[in-house]
């Protein structure tokens, strides 16, 4: 099946929940039209891959790439040559996830700019994230996809929480919450107390018995859409079923505590809710009262592309 072909979306667009920042250095588009050249970003999660590329402040949305993590992917570095040499790329920033260690983003940035000809800076996934979120500005970014943490900047000095992976930390995130429902639907299996409706709708979400289920997960631990895949079902529940809001407002505890620690490391630095975890109402309503968080003023892939093109200056 062929992909898609890139669709340009405006760059000034904002999502309508963000809140104005008067710390952020102009719109995206003005940041976005001072960046010489063919600058990509790329933003790797556990679901898929997202790509943009910036040029002559527009900003275009490239086909997306498969799922990526750096202590999960085979052939990492021939996964992101080729998303970087199909945008005929200038220069290239890629935030990955389960990268621990400087080192590891150095050495891989340094090995696919050497095989690309181009400038390509690699980070850890929450580090473009924050840098979409403010355009660069001080804030804090709180990440809930696939897996969860959060970064932060003062201007000075960083810090980041959670990201420990899905064995364990990732707490509020879709896989947390599928877990959850999994483990709601086996108490109530068990007579032992979680919830009826939980129950019937993870059969059905996952076409199987738990039985089946538990022996998928547990024989294939790293494939975990089987899990993420579940996080809308409690979601959606949430309204209608008490151990579904519960599960719910857990999880948008457990990711305002990521902002909480950052904050008291940096100081009151404005928060923001990126990954798709916050697309839930009664997710992002209750973090948004626990932290006061906006939405992100861009997406984390061009977030990437603005630290590539710090990088490329450097260089």
């Amino acid at each position: 099946m062929s992909q898609p072909g890139p669709a340009a979306v405006p760059s000034s667009a904002v999502p309508d929940s963000a809140a104005p920042n008067s710390a952020v250095p102009g719109s995206l588009y003005e940041v976005a039209r001072r960046l010489p050249g063919r600058i990509l970003g790329i933003d790797a999660g556990g679901s898929r891959t997202r790509v943009v590329l910036l040029k002559n402040g527009a900003v275009t949305v490239r086909p997306d790439g498969p799922p990526m993590n750096a202590l999960l992917t085979d052939d990492l570095a021939g996964h992101l040559r080729r998303i970087i040499e199909a945008a005929g790329a200038t220069a290239a920033g890629v935030g990955m996830p389960g990268i621990r260690l400087p080192g590891q983003a150095r050495d891989l940035g340094d090995q696919l700019t050497r095989q690309m000809g181009c400038p390509v800076r690699v980070t850890g996934d929450a580090d473009g994230a924050r840098v979409g979120a403010f355009l660069g500005a001080p804030g804090v970014v709180v990440i809930a996809g696939t897996g969860s943490m959060a970064s932060g900047w003062n201007g000075q000095n960083s810090a980041r929480a959670g990201g420990h992976g899905f064995l364990l930390g990732d707490e509020g995130s879709a896989y947390w919450i599928g877990r959850e429902a999994v483990r709601a639907a086996l108490r109530f299996q068990d007579q032992m107390g979680g919830s009826e409706p939980i129950h019937r709708a993870v059969i059905q979400a996952a076409g199987r018995d738990l039985d089946a289920l538990i022996g998928d997960i547990c024989t294939h631990p790293a494939e975990r859409g089987r899990l993420t895949a579940l996080a809308p079902v409690i979601t959606a529940l949430a309204a209608e079923d008490a151990e579904a809001r519960r599960i719910a407002l857990e999880a948008a505890g457990h990711l305002a505590d990521l902002a909480g620690t950052i904050r008291r490391r940096l100081g009151p630095l404005p928060v923001a809710g990126a990954g798709g975890v916050f697309r839930a109402p009664v997710i992002w309503d209750r973090f948004a009262e626990l932290t006061g968080a906006v939405r992100p003023l861009a997406p984390a892939a061009v977030g990437a592309a603005l630290l590539a093109d710090q990088h490329a200056c450097d260089a």
